[in-house]
């Protein structure tokens, strides 16, 4: 069997997606460290897992997302 080669394209994305994909980080940043600042002084119960640093991922993600 040969190995079949998929040739893509670079993603073409406007400067209005990035400012929104940016504006969307920032929002998920913001809540994460309040919810640690809310663990922190006991105001969150149980185990408190922070998402920080990863919000491109789900950011990245949800940008592919088609119905």
């Amino acid at each position: 069997m040969s190995k079949s080669t998929k040739t893509t394209k670079p993603a073409s994305v406007s400067t209005e997606d990035k400012l929104k994909f940016y504006k969307d980080m920032l929002h998920i940043r913001r809540f994460e460290e309040k919810a640690g600042q809310l663990y922190g002084r006991g105001l969150i119960a149980g185990f408190c897992h922070l998402y920080i640093g990863q919000e491109a991922v789900v950011v990245g993600m949800q940008s592919c997302i088609e119905d």
